[in-house]
């Protein structure tokens, strides 16, 4: 690590938990000293951290960045909005234009709320669920972030334990699971809570499309947890992409492209159980987030930038397929070209990992911040991919 990140790291231990404030942001040691603790600033798909050093970006600050850091339009409308102010003592009527200009771009929904986060979002969503069914269990597929209903998969997770007799919790893309789930608590189940796509191999068509027919059989919402999918697949997300429209779905992320706002939408016959249960937040109706997000949907609308996402995607996915039959790796290229990832396949699963981190160690060495997923944004352009294939080719014949 070096002396600035270090000196800053240090410190930051001493003072707050992780040194960082989100999980996956946590250094990781088995990428070694080159991965940068901190960043100080951003610009298109490129990072500079504490000691100057620029990398082409591919964590996306785990997906929220779209269109590329401080995007022109999304930071302009941020501003003006900062000369009108950021929370009023009533609604604002960027309320109601995100509202709309979300529904622009997701067609499906007829009512939306915002929150802060995505695991508001989706314990939202639940809340509504069990309002509207009268019940109290639910299935849940993924990751929804860290409230009491999601959080048994850690060591301690510091919640009653009573609760999991509520949750069942189904790997992603397990019909049989799904099937033993209905047949045993399916009248009782509240909801089937999914992320529609885990960003691996499976990309879950038939999984999603048993789950919306076991919930229209049993009575229970389909919640869609399109944190990060959302706007990523397509415009309309996994919803679109898919052709499987849920009852519920939570948005967050790519939303705003990096300013905090979230939502829980849907159907409006589910969304009207806010008339019977409360869910509020001082801070929804902050109007910087806002407008980051009405202009970003606005973006979206007038710009092809999913179609360039999927373009740039693609040719990084190529490359990796390129690169890995010129030199002869035990690997292949994988994932949807929205976040595509390169796979050892040594035959040993240790060899794999060791293999992997290695690589990450060095393509941070040469300014490329690799991910387990390599987000795409707007920003990426021919070169920047050009460029870090180059870099892909040359770590790869280091690693052999």
């Amino acid at each position: 690590m070096t002396s600035k990140n270090k000196k800053q790291y240090d410190k930051a231990l001493n003072r707050i938990p992780w040194a960082t404030q989100t999980n996956a942001k946590r250094l990781n040691p088995d990428w070694e000293e080159f991965m940068p603790p901190f960043i100080k600033q951003a610009n298109g798909c490129r990072m500079w951290d504490l000691d100057d050093r620029e990398y082409i970006d591919y964590r996306c600050s785990l997906g929220p960045i779209i269109l590329g850091y401080r995007y022109p339009e999304v930071d302009r409308a941020v501003r003006a909005q900062m000369e009108k102010g950021v929370l009023f003592s009533m609604a604002s009527p960027l309320e109601l234009e995100t509202a709309e200009a979300i529904m622009a771009n997701v067609p499906w929904l007829e009512q939306i709320r915002f929150m802060k986060t995505g695991a508001d979002a989706c314990t939202a969503c639940v809340r509504l669920a069990r309002s509207c069914t009268g019940r109290e269990h639910i299935l849940s597929s993924g990751y929804h972030g860290y409230h009491d209903l999601f959080a048994f998969n850690w060591p301690t997770p510091g919640v009653p334990q009573v609760l999991r007799e509520y949750i069942r919790d189904i790997a992603y893309g397990d019909l049989q699971a799904v099937e033993t789930a209905f047949d045993e608590a399916g009248e009782r189940l509240a909801c089937a809570v999914v992320a529609p796509y885990e960003w691996n191999e499976d990309t879950g068509e038939e999984y999603l499309k048993l789950l919306r027919k076991k919930c229209d059989r049993y009575g229970a919402l389909l919640i869609f947890d399109e944190v990060l999918t959302g706007f990523r697949l397509a415009p309309g997300g996994a919803q679109e992409y898919y052709g499987v429209t849920p009852d519920l779905a939570a948005y967050a992320k790519a939303l705003a492209n990096g300013y905090p706002l979230s939502a829980f939408a849907g159907k409006r016959e589910y969304m009207q159980a806010l008339q019977k249960t409360i869910i509020t937040t001082t801070y929804a109706g902050e109007t910087l987030s806002l407008a980051a997000g009405k202009a970003t949907m606005a973006v979206m609308q007038n710009e092809p930038v999913q179609e360039q996402i999927h373009k740039m995607g693609q040719r990084l996915q190529d490359g990796f397929a390129e690169i890995i039959r010129e030199t002869g790796t035990p690997a292949y290229a994988a994932g949807l070209p929205p976040a595509p990832f390169i796979q050892f396949n040594t035959g040993n699963e240790k060899e794999n990992s060791r293999r992997q981190n290695r690589l990450f160690s060095l393509l941070y060495e040469k300014g490329i911040f690799a991910n387990d997923r390599w987000f795409i944004s707007y920003s990426h352009k021919e070169s920047d991919i050009d460029e870090t294939l180059e870099k892909i080719r040359e770590a790869l014949k280091k690693l052999l």
